[in-house]
C-alpha cells in the first residue's frame, strides 16, 4: 500500500496529465470543454476516478460516452506518463455535478433574498 503523500502525488499527476491531455489531444470532441476538478486514488494506486465538470451540462451524456469509448487509449497515454509506477491505475471519468448544484443554490436564495 502507498503512503498518503505518495497517494495525493499520484493523483496530482494524473489531474495535470488528463487536464494537459483535454487541452492538446481533445480538440473539436464532445470532451474539449471539460475541466478535470479532482483525482481520487485508491491507497493501493490501482484504481482512479477522475471527476470532471462542463460548461455545456447538457451534454454529459455525450461526453461521458466519448470517455468511456477512450478509456483505454486515455489509459496507455498514462501509462507511458507514469512509468515509474509498477501498475498504472484503472481510471474511470465521473462527470462532477457541484458547480451546477452551487448555481442551483445560488438562485434559490436569490429568489429567498427578493421575496
Amino acid at each position: 500500500m502507498a503512503g498518503a503523500i505518495r497517494q495525493g502525488r499520484v493523483a496530482e499527476t494524473i489531474k495535470r496529465f488528463i487536464s494537459t491531455m483535454v487541452y492538446s489531444d481533445f480538440g473539436g470532441t464532445p470532451a474539449d470543454m471539460i475541466t478535470i476538478t479532482h483525482v481520487s486514488v485508491l491507497p493501493d494506486l490501482r484504481s482512479a476516478k477522475i471527476y470532471y465538470s462542463t460548461f455545456k451540462p447538457e451534454n454529459v451524456e455525450q461526453i461521458q460516452e466519448y470517455l468511456d469509448a477512450n478509456l483505454k487509449n486515455i489509459r496507455f497515454k498514462l501509462a507511458a506518463h507514469l512509468s515509474r509506477l509498477k501498475v498504472v491505475p484503472e481510471i474511470k471519468f465521473v462527470y462532477d455535478d457541484s458547480v451546477d448544484r452551487e448555481i442551483r443554490l445560488e438562485k434559490i436564495f436569490e429568489a429567498i433574498k427578493h421575496d
